[in-house]
Parts: structure tokens; C-alpha cells; sequence
């Protein structure tokens, strides 16, 4: 069997991503040909077909998406590798891919990025946004280094054997009511107060399941109204007195995009908060620039 060799790692990289020969040559500055052999010779050395060329371009086999994980794991091991021959911290160099959870996103990224790329300038960082299931995927598949998310353990089963945590913060539940609530002038609320109000409940996954426990544990039914994925679109519906919500993440401003207000509100007896966590692959090292990464976020939630 001949040997894989590094270069055809990142042929392999570039055409999984841009699904086509030409498109990776150009991306490469390479010829369609050569591209094309080392593909070819890859497969050979591996013993597996790693893409199904068609008319369209080209598509991974089964086996092919796990190949492709394990190159980018592997052409991230040889980033780090040279970064770590580099004497001085700030010398970090190399691409870092962070996911988030869609909901944290424009709380917690923008002062982490900025103080990150100020303090790390030689980091090809870029980020992308996501729903739980959608960015642990994207962790087993390689295409992300760390991802920032919500460790919702209300069912016991926390993050899968193979992800690893860290823990960075707590953030408790509230409620969110409108301004002219009937409860806005109360202090802490209960649940037994609230489940027969009109709950907007946010359910983008797993946060409508993690909600609803709450009311599961005290025996209560609340009264969905409505329901909804975007955390904005919550807002704006308590706004506009359509019910009241709990949420878990703060924003410094109490107001929907359409300039109306509501008031926020402890809830009493709640569960303990919950942890955000920056996630990755377990049995994998973490690369220099993902542990500088979780320690910015470390300092900016402190």
C-alpha cells in the first residue's frame, strides 16, 4: 500500500468543500489532472472510495465523511505542530473554526472575538452559528475546532461520550413579561403563578424540552400559546403582551426591534443554571489556538 501523504490530505480537504475537481484546483492554483491523480492515488493508499464522481462534481461516500474528518484532524495536528515550534505566545498563528449556539451568538462572541483577534492577530479565526445537534455534528465531521454551547443536563445525559467540556459560566432562568403584566410590579415569580398565563415558549433544540421540565418536575401544565425558535422573536411577542417567556440568556437591553418594552424577573425555585460550555471532540488534543480561544472566553465571562 503506498503511503497518504499530507498533500493529498488537503486535495481531499479542498474538494469535500468546494464538491467538484475544477472548483478544487482553482482553490488550489493547481491543474484539474493533478488534483484529479492525487485523489485517485489517495484512495488507492487508503483502500476505500472516498467520492462518487458524477456529472455534477463530486460526493463523499460513507466512509468518505469519516476520511475527511480524520484529514482535517490530522492537517490541524500538523498546523499546531508548527505553530508550537514558534518561541512566543503571540506568534499563534493557523485557522480556528468556533461554533455557537445561535441563541448565545451576539451576547457572548463579539467582545470574545474582538479581544481574542487584538490579542492573537496571526489567527485565521471565522465562526458559525447553529442549533446543538447541528454543531456537535459539525465537531465529529471535523469542519469545527470548539463550540460554545449550553450543557442542557435536565435529562441526565449531558454532552455524548465523545465530546469533551469546559465549563466557562452559569446562566440562570428568568422571566420575561410585558411591561404592563399583571405580575410586573411582583418580585420573584413561580412556576404554580405562571402556568396558567400564556407561555411563548423558545424551542429551538433542546431549549423547548429544558424549559418544559421545569413545569414537568412541579407536576404543572403550562399554557402554550406560542412557539418559536428565535430568541428575538420571543422577545418581540412578549412586547407586544402576547404571553410572557423564560429565557437563559441577558441582553443589557430590555426592549424588542420594534422599540417596545418588557421586564425581566427572577424565577423562584428554579434549577441551578446552566453551564456554557466550550465543547470539542473527545480523545483529540486541543490545538494551541483552541486552548488560547477557551481562555479569552474564560476571561470575558469572568
Amino acid at each position: 500500500m503506498s503511503s497518504v501523504t499530507l498533500r493529498q490530505l488537503e486535495y481531499l480537504v479542498a474538494a469535500a468543500e468546494t464538491g467538484s475537481v475544477t472548483a478544487a484546483a482553482g482553490r488550489l492554483y493547481l491543474s484539474q489532472s493533478a488534483v484529479s491523480t492525487a485523489l485517485a492515488d489517495l484512495e488507492e493508499a487508503v483502500g476505500v472510495q472516498v467520492f462518487i464522481r458524477h456529472a455534477r462534481g463530486l460526493s463523499l461516500t460513507g466512509v468518505g465523511q469519516q476520511v475527511l474528518a480524520d484529514a482535517r484532524r490530522l492537517l490541524a495536528g500538523v498546523d499546531d505542530l508548527k505553530n508550537s515550534a514558534r518561541e512566543a505566545s503571540e506568534s499563534l498563528s493557523g485557522r480556528l473554526v468556533v461554533g455557537c449556539y445561535s441563541t448565545l451568538a451576539p451576547i457572548l462572541l463579539p467582545r470574545i472575538i474582538a479581544s481574542f483577534t487584538e490579542h492573537h492577530p496571526g489567527v485565521d479565526l471565522s465562526f458559525v452559528e447553529g442549533s446543538h445537534l447541528t454543531l456537535e455534528e459539525q465537531l465529529r465531521n471535523g469542519s469545527l475546532d470548539l463550540a460554545l454551547l449550553y450543557d442542557y443536563d435536565f435529562d441526565r445525559r449531558g454532552f455524548p461520550r465523545d465530546l469533551s467540556s469546559h465549563v466557562l459560566a452559569a446562566t440562570p432562568p428568568y422571566v420575561v413579561l410585558p411591561e404592563h403584566h399583571k405580575f410586573a410590579d411582583n418580585g420573584a415569580l413561580s412556576l404554580q403563578q405562571l402556568a396558567p398565563e400564556p407561555l411563548i415558549l423558545f424551542d429551538l433544540p433542546p431549549g423547548g424540552d429544558y424549559f418544559l421540565s421545569f413545569f414537568a418536575a412541579e407536576d404543572l401544565e403550562p399554557n402554550i400559546r406560542f412557539r418559536t425558535t428565535s430568541f428575538e422573536m420571543v422577545r418581540a411577542l412578549v412586547a407586544r403582551e402576547l404571553g410572557y417567556s423564560i429565557l437563559s440568556q441577558r441582553t443589557n437591553i430590555n426592549m424588542s426591534y420594534e422599540g417596545r418594552g418588557f421586564v425581566t424577573k427572577q424565577l423562584s425555585g428554579a434549577p441551578r443554571g446552566l453551564n456554557v460550555c466550550a465543547v470539542h471532540l473527545s480523545g483529540v488534543r486541543l490545538t494551541r489556538r483552541a486552548t488560547a480561544f477557551i481562555d479569552e472566553c474564560r476571561g470575558a465571562l469572568t
